[in-house]
């Protein structure tokens, strides 16, 4: 069996060469830690970890990087394991931001140019998502299927409005354009009050709640700072608790838990957040604001690093702490074009891109980036540890599975509107290529298309068609100039 030190030097390697997302990883990582000279854990036990890691938000590669060190080496190797997976896509992401920031601006206008085409196969790994996910729910039955439509159709309404309204460049203000966090709270709220039992008495109180909070957070404000958006707020936070306390009621007996265990593990997790964050804290007051909205968005990150994107718009481009052209022209395009978690580039990304726009230092960007990577690493990872050990017992309630049968159809439809805000930061970027808007958007969308056709029948790693899209760009829209 391989000692620590290997194991650390193995995890490095991984995270070095992890383009693809989570999911890419899991053959990646079995093959290297499993296979010959590796570590002594059994395929059922690795199995099970990548098990734990597809139903637990947060970055997917780095939770299981931190079960498998935590079952060889003890909490040591659960540290190492999870912090040197994502350390090298993290760090990647800081350096070229730290480069970008000093660029000259004709190579921020080169680079420009290259984010179209990156833009293009990031829309392409987009609807590879939802269609993966409409595929899956046709196999479950047609019903499911129209279903999951009807639950994608639904989100698109409630938050694409601002968006179609860019595109099509219409003077109207959206009734809804609500933010990613306010439909995921509300997506857990009916999960946790119908427990799954759609009677009238469950559908018609949800229904009438979920409207009147839609239309408090609607980028109209029709209801916005009222008496009835407070009262139908406390109200859903009541019944949501409600529905908790029944689940565990109507659930069987709980297994036994190691609450020591896990207590260590989590303030163990506690240390290296405030380790690698204090720096950051004694710098700047932002710090708090952002570890409580990086944690928060690593805990409702469901459905894979690309569907993570669309949560960090909520958290950080939606609340006004980063600009949408900073998050979309420069985080967006950088994260995408190195290897590693998604979710811990892109925290680590924000965090910079804050320090920068609060005092234009480099240093405080980089604290600032330290303490947003240890946030998004410890809350996968502690994430992951309460979902392992509670496993057994949370299994048994229903609402946990009906959270796991939906919250993909409305990721899905969140992910729509991060197409349309790529097509519409595509069309930001006309001015730096020459092109005009229309053909800036024909060649997102035939270059989108050529995507998902050759990724569809051509087997390629996904790194060769990134390279080739940043070469399309360059020719497509050098003719154009």
């Amino acid at each position: 069996m391989i000692s620590l030190k290997e194991f650390c030097v193995r995890m490095l390697k991984v995270g070095c060469i992890g383009f693809g997302g989570g999911s890419a990883l899991i053959p990646v990582i079995e093959s290297v830690f499993l296979q010959d000279d590796g570590l002594d854990v059994s395929k059922k036990e690795y199995d099970q970890d990548v098990i734990v890691a597809s139903i637990t938000p947060g970055a997917l590669p780095v939770e299981i990087a931190s079960s498998l060190g935590r079952r060889k080496f003890g909490r040591r190797g659960m540290v190492a394991g999870g912090a040197l997976m994502a350390l090298p896509g993290a760090v990647a992401t800081l350096l070229l931001l730290i480069l970008l920031s000093g660029a000259e601006s004709s190579v921020l206008s080169k680079i420009k140019v290259a984010s179209v085409g990156i833009s293009a196969f990031i829309i392409c790994l987009l609807i590879e998502y939802i269609l993966k996910v409409l595929k899956t729910c046709l196999k479950e039955g047609n019903g499911r299927f129209w279903k999951a439509i009807g639950v994608i159709l639904s989100v698109c309404v409630l938050v694409c409005g601002n968006n179609i309204v860019k595109l099509l460049k219409l003077d109207w203000t959206p009734i809804f354009s609500i933010s990613t966090v306010v439909v995921l709270l509300a997506t857990f709220f009916v999960a946790f009050f119908t427990r799954s039992d759609y009677h009238m008495h469950h559908v018609i109180p949800a229904g009438v709640l979920c409207l009147i909070y839609f239309l408090g957070h609607g980028k109209a404000g029709i209801l916005k700072n009222s008496v009835l958006l407070t009262l139908t707020e406390i109200m859903m936070i009541v019944l949501t608790l409600y529905g908790g306390i029944r689940c565990v009621q109507a659930g069987k007996a709980p297994h036994h838990i190691n609450k020591k265990s896990l207590l260590k593990d989590v303030g163990i997790w506690g240390v290296f957040l405030l380790i690698l964050s204090l720096p950051a804290v004694l710098t700047t007051g932002e710090t708090l604001l952002l570890l409580g909205r990086g944690i928060l968005s690593a805990l409702m990150s469901f459905g894979g690093g690309d569907a993570y994107l669309t949560i960090a718009e909520g958290m950080f481009v939606d609340s006004g702490l980063i600009s949408e052209d900073v998050y979309y022209g420069t985080i967006v395009t950088v994260v995408n074009v190195l290897p590693g978690s998604i979710l811990c580039k892109t925290l680590s990304g924000v965090g910079y891109c804050m320090g920068i726009a609060l005092n234009s230092s480099v240093v405080e960007g980089v604290l600032l980036g330290m303490a947003s990577f240890a946030a998004s690493v410890a809350a996968s990872c502690c994430s992951f540890g309460v979902i392992y050990y509670f496993h057994d017992s949370l299994s048994d309630f229903k609402v946990f599975r009906v959270i796991g049968r939906w919250i993909r159809p409305v990721i899905a439809g969140l992910l729509v509107n991060v197409i349309l805000s790529l097509c519409n930061q595509n069309i930001l970027l006309h001015s730096y290529t020459g092109a005009s808007v229309p053909q800036i958007l024909i060649f997102t969308v035939v270059l989108s298309a050529m995507n998902l056709f050759l990724r569809k029948n051509v087997r390629v790693n996904s790194a060769c068609f990134l390279l080739a899209d940043v070469i399309a760009a360059f020719l497509c829209l050098d003719v154009w100039m």
